[in-house]
């Protein structure tokens, strides 16, 4: 399969990329990296930087004693045990180390401002629910140090890991695998919004036989920022597209690492871009995937606004970029 489609790559020193700031090492939770060795067979063409996942542990910390969501008891929040649903109406509310795979999965449903879920573990079950499912009324959802294992299952009714359709939310040193179908989906909402997937390790979406797999698949209802940055995304075992922007967004898709059966790593929509997006210092493997980038974009594309620096083939050490970068 194709590397890149789009203008020739060229081949540079992949040392000229500098050692980034902002890796997420320094805030890494306890315990030893997901997938240690899966970069040891590029030699010097690997990133400078430390690998959400590889050079260390992403999501619910290790040791950590979870507690029964059942027994959750604070304002703003409600539980039906019978359903296996936490409901979120409160503003402010921070659920903070619960097991949520217990008695075949539930779901976090947030209908209210500046949620945060922190330190917790789902599995997607026979209950088949979305484990993280945000109303058009949530808004800066925050999700950190959070393992969320799809189990191979597509959850109705709208599938995903993490469903939103609200305004501004953060998922950060996740650990994401296993989707059946979708990992981060937006579902409407979010004009003027700030999406932010940083510092995850991102691994086998699409699972479900017959399912569209993407790892984000992001249709926010007008303009809004993306910000893609420093994950680990992996594939084996099904086809599942990467790293995806969709209409009238903005923003970054920088320093992540790229590897595995994906049909493209990333994507943007160069006829509805509201400002800049930038997708540089990228570093992948394509040789099981369609390509780099989704081939209505790329180097050299019609439009202003888009910009490609210093992304790293790590199969040969070609780098992919506009050539006025060149």
């Amino acid at each position: 399969m194709a590397a890149f489609l789009g203008s020739a790559p060229r081949t540079a020193s992949v040392a000229s990329a500098a050692v980034a700031i902002g890796d997420g090492s320094s805030n890494a939770s306890a315990g030893a990296p997901q997938v240690p060795n899966v970069l040891k067979s590029y030699g010097a063409n690997v990133p400078t930087w430390r690998v959400a996942g590889v050079h260390y542990h992403v999501g619910v910390p290790d040791g950590l004693m979870l507690k029964d969501p059942s027994t959750i008891s604070m304002a703003g929040v409600s539980v039906d045990a019978v359903h296996h649903i936490v409901k979120v109406t409160g503003s402010n509310v921070t659920l903070n180390g619960y097991d949520f795979s217990g008695g075949g999965g539930w779901q976090v449903n947030v209908q209210a401002a500046n949620t945060t879920i922190k330190n917790c573990n789902f599995v997607v079950g026979s209950n088949n629910l979305v484990p993280i499912y945000g109303t058009s009324g949530a808004s800066d959802l925050f999700v950190v140090y959070c393992t969320i294992n799809g189990a191979g299952r597509d959850p109705s009714p709208s599938g995903g890991l993490i469903t939103y359709s609200g305004d501004s939310f953060t998922v950060d040193h996740c650990w994401l695998h296993d989707s059946g179908g979708d990992m981060i989906q937006q579902e409407g909402g979010g004009s003027g919004s700030t999406i932010t997937i940083a510092h995850n390790l991102i691994q086998n979406g699409g699972l479900s036989p017959g399912s569209h797999g993407d790892y984000t698949q992001l249709l926010t209802s007008g303009p809004a920022t993306v910000e893609i940055n420093y994950n680990m995304t992996t594939q084996a075992g099904a086809m599942s597209q990467g790293l995806m922007t969709d209409a009238y967004q903005r923003g970054e898709i920088t320093h992540n690492v790229m590897i595995g059966s994906c049909t493209f790593f990333t994507s943007m929509d160069i006829k509805t871009l509201s400002g800049t997006m930038t997708v540089r210092d990228n570093y992948y493997d394509a040789s099981k995937a369609y390509g780099f980038v989704y081939p209505n974009s790329g180097p050299d594309d019609s439009s202003p606004l888009s910009v490609f620096i210093h992304n790293v083939d790590m199969t040969n050490g070609a780098v992919v970029e506009d050539s006025r970068r060149q």
